[in-house]
């Protein structure tokens, strides 16, 4: 074998076991909680913690390899979601469907790829909630094409999409961490027992007329300037 042929093998084998790991690393989250550390992560899935620092350099580079994970799942699900749509307001509600699923799916997982450990590395970790926004405005495009496949959209309407898709996570971020937080309060009583009553498609159909009167809006005016 070549050198050439070597690097390429060992590459391919490298992130064969970074992903491996991180699959690991997320079970391991899921049962266990968001504050495990390196040391009680590599020994819940049966490796060292020198190994874990040798392909993820620190616990936020583990958080961020996760969150890409979550990720590419969270895109995957939105698309077909949105194929499965028939009209602007399922896909909103589709999208907030979506993601409720994400949250409800593993708390756990959640919180570790969302809470930095620190200041210093919420400007890393932050970029998750970035990347969730892009694949919201990616939602909302056809609606403001108004089912126009390819139509262009000048930089203004694209910067309102950008910035209705911000207000969307902030909005459903919070609730359904609101949401999910009652969940596991055996002990909750009036308004508290309430949400912890409330189902993910009743929180979803709540969430998704909401945003919807948004959405007009914002579609109306991108069509008005078409």
């Amino acid at each position: 074998m070549t050198a050439d042929g070597r690097a390429t093998r060992w590459a391919g084998h490298r992130t064969s076991r970074r992903t491996e790991l991180v699959r690991a690393a997320r079970r391991a989250v899921h049962r266990l909680g968001p504050d495990l550390s390196m040391e009680e992560i590599a020994s819940e899935i049966g490796t060292s913690k020198s190994i874990l620092y040798r392909y993820f350099t620190d616990k936020t580079g583990l958080q961020t390899a996760v969150g890409h994970a979550v990720l590419d799942r969270m895109r995957a699900a939105l698309e077909g979601a949105a194929g499965r749509a028939g009209g602007s307001r399922e896909q909103i509600t589709a999208m907030v469907t979506v993601y409720l699923e994400m949250v409800a799916s593993s708390p756990h997982v959640y919180a570790f790829v969302t809470r930095p450990e620190g200041t210093s590395q919420a400007g890393e970790l932050r970029g998750f909630v970035a990347e969730v926004n892009d694949l919201v405005a990616a939602s909302l495009l056809p609606a403001l094409r108004g089912g126009e496949e390819g139509a262009d959209l000048d930089d203004e309407t694209l910067a309102v999409a950008q910035l209705w898709a911000s207000g969307v996570v902030g909005l459903v971020r919070g609730a359904a961490e609101r949401w999910v937080g009652e969940q596991v309060d055996d002990a909750a009583v009036g308004v508290d027992a309430a949400l912890a009553r409330m189902t993910q498609q009743e929180l979803a159909a709540h969430l998704a007329a909401w945003l919807w009167d948004g959405a007009v809006g914002v579609t109306r005016r991108a069509r008005r300037r078409t």
